[in-house]
């Protein structure tokens, strides 16, 4: 066989068992919590009906005794990465976004907190 047929094959094989691969994921609840739609937010004043008005439904809704949680969630992956028949390697970058709002029996807002990640400054 000519060596550069054996030089094309063996570069055909590597084409096929070698890959690259991207990766993107959101999951959870549209970010709807920062700080201008918060600004009116009154501890002892506003109601859940009141928050749920402003952010939609929540991921959860949790009952602890007489207190209500309103919890939201937002999960936005992505990545990159390398795939080979004997070794792999992948990158992801998760980014959590999260609002946890407490409700007294009466639903009134008692105490409420937001984290938004950042963004990249790529």
């Amino acid at each position: 066989m000519p060596r550069f047929l054996k030089a094309a094959l063996l570069a055909m094989l590597v084409a096929v068992f070698v890959g690259c691969a991207q990766y993107r994921n959101e999951r959870g609840v549209e970010v709807n919590w920062q700080p201008s739609a918060l600004a009116g937010l009154v501890r002892g004043e506003t109601t859940r009906a009141d928050v749920l008005a402003r952010l939609g439904p929540p991921s959860q809704v949790i009952a602890s005794g007489d207190e209500t949680v309103l919890y939201y969630l937002n999960e936005h992956a992505e990545g990159e990465g390398l795939l080979l028949v004997l070794y792999n390697r992948f990158e992801v970058d998760t980014r959590y976004d999260r609002a946890i709002f407490f409700f007294d029996a009466d639903d009134r807002l008692t105490d409420y907190s937001t984290w938004l990640r950042p963004p990249d400054n790529d």
